[in-house]
């Protein structure tokens, strides 16, 4: 069995979470009411210590930008590794249905085997 190195991994799940993220950024701006969703979700987390502080402050800050598209999925889709470790610990989660998530996932798929 062919076994990839611990780094190739973390690169190929960052990929698929930064795909999964641009599908719920459309969402979410075509939904608006997902947001509520969204904030509810990073509040639990918070309450919960599941995040930090920090973290904390930048969701905040990647939604207040929500009524600018372009800001908001800029924010949300950085590359950075601070964005990507963000987005590892995401507060959108139920955004997606399982389908939809699936879809997102076969689209990445194929895309990479292109």
């Amino acid at each position: 069995m062919f076994s990839r190195p611990k780094k190739n991994r973390q690169v190929i799940v960052d990929r698929q979470i930064l795909h999964l993220h641009q599908a719920m950024a459309e969402k979410c701006l075509t939904n608006p009411d997902l947001f509520d969703e969204v904030l509810n979700n990073l509040e639990h987390k918070h309450q919960l210590n599941f995040i930090g502080y920090g973290s904390y402050l930048l969701w905040h800050a990647i939604l207040e930008a929500r009524d600018n598209p372009h800001t908001f999925k800029e924010l949300l889709l950085a590359s950075d590794s601070r964005t990507k470790a963000l987005r590892r610990k995401t507060i959108f989660g139920g955004v997606l249905s399982e389908a939809e998530r699936e879809a997102v996932l076969t689209t990445y798929i194929a895309s990479e085997l292109a």
